[in-house]
């Protein structure tokens, strides 16, 4: 995500201004003051300055804003009959001068205006002096200010994470330019395409080659809905305007008019003050169907335009290259999803949810092809003979007075029922007109339909056709493509006809395909119900074969196991099991994706799974994906997978499910949470490398699904080095991926948003494709498996044997008061218990919320100082430089490293720890310098992040900001924890805090 560890790629010039800090910079840029720059230093702020201008203008404006609103209620109370507008010209405002100046701002105490000025003060040179005065101004504010602070510390970090995203695209498309170079930090990242492009045909690989490769490759993204985004839409919708309305200020500077100017800055404070307004927490917690809106808000606000515009781009770098360009029928992106339709731990995720999910998705995706469609209407107005493909599709979709051309093109003129609100006549010689009149009625039927179904309603009565497959509604489009080109209009096949072919492809009649996500012992407990219903003792207890060959018996046997699930007796939770694959077979396997088993451990858990789908009645199975996710689970892995391979039945159950490989996805989260970061990459890269062997062995293509999440900690982080550090063969052209809640926005809130990222994806699995890096020798190998051991007996050393380690988390963070926000509606616990049974998600947001980041490097710093230690610092070094799954597992944890700040996780632990457990810290803090210790011996750098100062520009940027939010929210949970049941405005302000917390981290879990 942006504002976490985002690609390791920046603009040339986006560095760090030395040990003083950009904070140090920022405020003499402000002030104009400041010793004589340097040529460099002058060359170092030309290329920064557009970024700070616009923070500085957004901050100053949003001050201003609330000065002019004070300066208005002032007016209302001694002149409160008398009506005067007021007069917001920003044409002479100074915004420098505005963003520091808080005179004048009423709404906001003389206490909170002295946390923000000295906040301001502490981004010059993050002195302890400086916090220790934070710290006491804190102390005597009231909660009331402290919510007041904490909500204006967090816009200020929404506006230069506003900002940094805006910049970034703008260094991005001046790249596109030609107009600056781009520095590529480590790993010699080619995001680009021209740029993947040149790597490859260096390498010596010829354009076919890579456009058969391009041809066959397919990137699946599939939106989840946890860690569930924590601003709500409300908010994001009035960033997207600020974003819109910095894009205009750069992209028209010169066309406009001091009245254009002065408009748009009005909306620039307009929004910010409408945020500002906006309470951005939610009252209610979100329910499933909120979440599944969200998810598909996403699909039609940004990717809906941004996937033919990636098309076009990947179809024009072809066609620089001298091939041609893609065919009609590649498939570079699809999409997936989990919201509604992920049920593991969720008790709030059912069937009827699930089914009013899949028909709600299909309306949606109908509006959008209506939309369309009558616009094709006015672009395909070119006459003449319909091709007999036409005639025929024509001949088998008559709708209405709609009628076949006769031979006769020019005479004849029909009328059409609503054709267009000014004229209702259709001649006959516009035979593309003709069609899509058609489409549209059968869309318009098609809508009404699943709109009544997405509301648990019966659909209206019809005896017209509607579109229930993909295929149907890409059959006409493709008719009509391929006309225009036999016509030799191949120009007007290829605009927006071509665009919603695409689109088709891509979205299909669903928009997302629902993955279906249920935990392994669900399945298991719906087993032992028919089991013991049958007579046949209970199956849980049975071993692993006899599982195994009674499970293939009944998926070979053409009897019914059990009739109707209303007479089988047991729990309401397996019957709502019954029920989720009865709606399965009911809506049709085409509406749905993967269905994944959480907690995967067996062959029996995939068979268990067909088996069900076989008596709820499914025709054509969804294709069946274990989940594995702990070590043990992950080494145990091929196993599962090779007598699932040698199962008789298994091997051609392919086409009962319509794909030819087997899909098998990889937990991130839950690995790290048991075993360490270390032990937890290494174990999901051993368990790549058989599964591909595996699959390889048996003739048996294989998907991966990498369930990464947007953290560090659950497998999140550049997503670009992730996919070039993966073992050779594990890519071969596919990916399918998680992208989590609260990263959606950064990676596809935007349509430039969309263009970066999928650029970056498709060049990602090109370059692992064609141009993998090798195996890792013997030694490297070695190494690794001994720091893994090592690394995993101290983390779980520390956080499971340690007497007393869960009461040190639960009092060093807010684990237990986060439970009190609206952010998710998936329980933060599968069952009750303590960290075994936390999920991975708050788990990770509470360590990040203090700063401390533990579970990302605890055990790493023990592993590499025992390395080091018997004097193999020089093979470290080696494997950093010649390893890409190394490098890329030490910059990820340097990364983290660089975030921690041990003065602001001090402060918790002096608030809030009693004293009998502070030993536990001091374990922790000496694991933290050891780790850094180490860290900077292999990467050779006296500084964390010396190589990457773009990271460190946007870590330097928001500490002024986050540290005082981190003091605000030790303040909080100390005065919440001294009662028995925290106030509302206890509770509204520690919300404020943790929203803001997480701006500047990036993340929340």
């Amino acid at each position: 995500p942006l504002l976490g560890v985002r690609d390791d790629l920046e603009m040339a010039g986006a560095g760090d201004r030395g040990e003083g800090g950009l904070g140090t910079w920022l405020a003499d840029h402000a002030s104009g003051s400041g010793a004589a720059p340097s040529s460099e230093e002058d060359e170092m702020r030309t290329r920064i300055n557009p970024l700070l201008e616009d923070m500085q203008m957004l901050r100053g404006l949003f001050f201003d804003s609330l000065r002019k609103g004070c300066e208005d209620m002032r007016r209302m109370k001694t002149q409160p009959s008398v009506y005067a507008e007021h007069d917001y010209n920003t044409s002479n405002l100074d915004c420098d001068k505005a963003a520091i100046d808080l005179d004048g701002i009423d709404c906001l105490s003389d206490n909170v205006k002295q946390i923000i000025q000295l906040s301001g003060e502490y981004g010059k040179d993050h002195s302890q002096e400086c916090l220790q005065k934070i710290i006491a101004v804190v102390d005597k504010a009231s909660i009331d200010e402290v919510k007041v602070v904490a909500r204006v510390l967090s816009e200020l970090l929404s506006q230069i994470n506003l900002c940094e995203r805006h910049h970034r695209y703008r260094r991005w498309a001046m790249y596109k330019r030609h107009e600056i170079p781009i520095l590529h930090f480590s790993d010699g990242q080619n995001h680009q395409v021209e740029e993947c492009f040149k790597m490859l045909l260096e390498k010596g690989f010829t354009p076919t080659k890579i456009r058969e490769s391009l041809c066959k490759q397919n990137l699946e993204l599939v939106f989840t809905a946890h860690p569930t985004q924590s601003i709500r839409r409300s908010v994001l919708k009035k960033f997207k305007l600020l974003d819109a309305g910095l894009e205009t200020k750069d992209n028209q500077a010169e066309m406009l008019t001091p009245l254009m100017r002065e408009r748009l800055f009005m909306s620039f404070q307009q929004n910010l003050l409408a945020i500002w307004r906006t309470n951005n927490m939610r009252k209610i917690k979100p329910t499933p169907e909120d979440e599944a809106r969200y998810g598909l808000s996403v699909v039609e606000e940004t990717l809906w335009n941004a996937v033919p515009e990636h098309y076009r781009i990947i179809d024009e770098s072809l066609r620089r290259l001298g091939t041609g360009t893609l065919p009609m029928d590649t498939r570079l992106i699809t999409l997936g999803s989990w919201m509604g339709g992920d049920r593991d731990g969720n008790p709030f995720v059912t069937h009827d949810i699930t089914k009013r999910i899949v028909y709600l998705s299909q309306m949606r995706a109908c509006k959008l092809y209506y939309t369309e469609v009558e616009n094709l209407l006015w672009s395909l107005s070119m006459q003449g003979p319909a091709s007999e493909p036409m005639k025929a599709w024509l001949a088998n979709h008559q709708e209405g007075e709609v009628m076949v051309p006769n031979d006769d093109h020019t005479a004849a003129v029909q009328q059409t029922k609503h054709w267009d609100f000014y004229r209702q006549e259709q001649t006959y010689n516009e035979p593309f007109r003709q069609i899509l009149v058609i489409m549209r009625v059968i869309l318009e039927r098609t809508i009404k339909r699943t709109e009544a179904l997405s509301v648990g309603k019966e659909p209206p009565a019809t005896s017209g056709f509607t579109f229930t497959r993909t295929e149907q509604l890409l059959e006409p489009l493709m008719i009509m493509y391929e006309a225009l080109e036999a016509r030799g209009d191949i120009l007007l096949a290829n605009g927006p006809l071509k665009d919603l072919i695409r689109r088709v492809q891509t979205f299909g009649i669903n928009l997302v395909r629902l993955d279906i996500r249920q935990e392994s012992t669900r399945h298991e407990e719906v087993m032992d119900a028919i089991t013991s219903y049958m007579g046949l003792g209970q199956y849980g207890t049975w071993p692993e074969e006899t599982k195994v060959q009674w499970l293939t018996n009944e998926l070979i046997s053409k009897r019914p196991l059990i009739g109707d699930i209303d007479d089988l007796p047991c729990s309401p939770e397996v019957k709502e099991a019954l029920q989720t694959f009865k709606v399965i077979a009911e809506v049709g396997s085409e509406a749905f994706g993967a269905y994944i088993i959480s907690m995967a451990q067996s062959a029996s858990d995939v068979l268990e799974v067909h088996l069900l789908q076989k008596e709820m009645g499914s025709k054509r199975h969804l294709r069946v994906a274990p989940l594995f996710e702990t070590k043990q689970d992950l080494i145990a892995s091929p196993a599962a997978l090779k007598q699932l391979y040698m199962n008789d039945w298994y091997r051609q159950h392919f086409t009962l499910v319509g794909t030819d490989y087997q899909e098998v996805m990889l937990g991130y989260s839950d690995s790290a949470k048991d075993a360490g970061r270390f032990t937890s990459v290494w174990e999901l890269y051993k368990a790549q490398e058989e599964i591909v062997r595996l699959s390889k062995e048996y003739k048996i293509p294989l998907n991966l699904f990498h369930g990464r999440g947007g953290s560090v900690g659950r497998g999140g982080g550049p997503q670009y080095l992730a996919i070039l550090s993966q073992p050779a063969g594990s890519i071969n052209g596919k990916l399918r991926v998680t992208i989590q809640g609260e990263v959606i926005e950064n990676y596809f809130g935007t349509a430039r948003a969309c263009e970066l990222t999928f650029e970056r994806y498709t060049t990602a699995i090109l370059q692992a494709t064609l141009a993998p890096p090798s195996a890792p020798s013997a030694e490297f190998r070695d190494a690794m498996q001994r720091m893994s051991e090592c690394g995993c007996a101290a983390y779980r050393k520390m956080v499971y044997d340690t007497p007393n380690f869960v009461d040190y988390f639960r009092a060093i963070t807010p684990e237990q008061e986060l439970k009190l926000l609206n952010f998710g509606s998936r329980p933060s616990k599968r069952k009750a218990g303590g960290i075994e049974t936390l999920r991975a998600i708050p788990w990770m947001f509470a360590w990040t919320q203090t700063r401390l980041h533990m579970p990302v490097w605890y055990g790493v710093g023990t592993a590499l100082n025992e390395e080091i230690e018997a004097g193999r610092l020089a093979d470290l070094k080696e494997m950093y430089d010649k390893w890409p799954f190394f490098q890329s597992t030490i910059e990820l944890v340097e990364a983290v490293l660089a975030k921690v700040d041990t003065s602001i996780a001090k402060v918790y632990e002096q608030m809030l720890v009693p004293a009998p457990l502070m030993h536990i810290g001091e374990s922790v803090f000496i694991e933290l310098e050891t780790t850094i210790k180490c860290v900077k011996l292999i990467t050779g750098r006296d500084l964390l992040l010396a190589n990457n100062p773009v990271i460190k520009r946007m870590y330097d940027l928001r500490k002024p900001m986050t540290d005082p939010l981190n003091i605000l929210q030790a303040k909080v949970l100390k005065e919440m924890r001294a009662v028995e049941v925290p106030t509302a405005e206890l509770q509204e302000s520690f919300a404020a805090t943790v929203q803001g917390i997480a701006a500047g981290m990036g993340w929340t879990g």
